[in-house]
């Protein structure tokens, strides 16, 4: 975990208390110490350590990437890369930019503004548990061949927003159309499994 981001972090928790009417409610508070779990630092320092193999300089796409905390570790292995975070959700925008000033962030949905990212050449979405799998279909099939992509999910059932979880990493996998396996392992947490995918569409 890096301190600076906490720091930052505590800025943010600031600002969101001092202009909550402006730009943010409060309830975002809780956002910000969610998006900088240590669960969530895990996964997504996993999916950096697994997915640099096969990086080089390519256009990279973060989709539903909430606080930008994936684009983030992605740029401290990858300083000239291209990397765009994106989430539906506006306040991630104000938020991330908060954190992170060496990502670029845009208010985009993942699934009815797939054509505006499917020429990326690769493809992060981990949160595929809050998307339904009629849309990650649509999503994969709109990138574009050859395109690589890390995907995760879990099996934590318990959240309500969690409308896509998978039993297990065979489950995951079956669910996921593609065309070249390079990479599938799951991360044992306390109250679930978080399972991930890399490979080539």
């Amino acid at each position: 975990m890096d301190i600076d981001v906490f720091k930052r972090g505590f800025k943010l928790v600031e600002y969101i208390y001092d202009n909550q009417i402006q730009d943010l409610e409060l309830f975002r508070i809780r956002d910000v110490g969610n998006g900088l779990a240590e669960s969530h630092w895990k996964s997504k320092q996993w999916l950096v350590n697994e997915l640099t193999e096969f990086l080089y300089n390519e256009d990279v796409h973060i989709a539903a990437g909430w606080l930008g905390l994936t684009g983030y570790l992605l740029r401290k292995e990858f300083p000239n890369i291209k990397i765009t975070s994106s989430d539906i959700d506006p306040g991630c925008e104000i938020m991330g930019k908060f954190l992170f000033d060496n990502i670029e962030f845009k208010t985009l949905d993942t699934v009815l503004d797939i054509n505006l990212v499917k020429d990326c050449q690769v493809y992060i979405n981990t949160s595929i548990e809050h998307i339904k799998q009629e849309y990650i279909d649509l999503i994969f099939s709109s990138l574009n061949k050859g395109t690589i992509f890390a995907i995760q999910s879990n099996n934590y059932y318990d959240v309500v927003d969690h409308i896509n979880c998978s039993d297990s990493l065979d489950d995951f996998k079956s669910r996921t159309k593609f065309k070249e396996l390079l990479y599938a392992n799951k991360m044992q947490f306390k109250d679930y499994d978080r399972y991930m995918i890399i490979g080539r569409i």
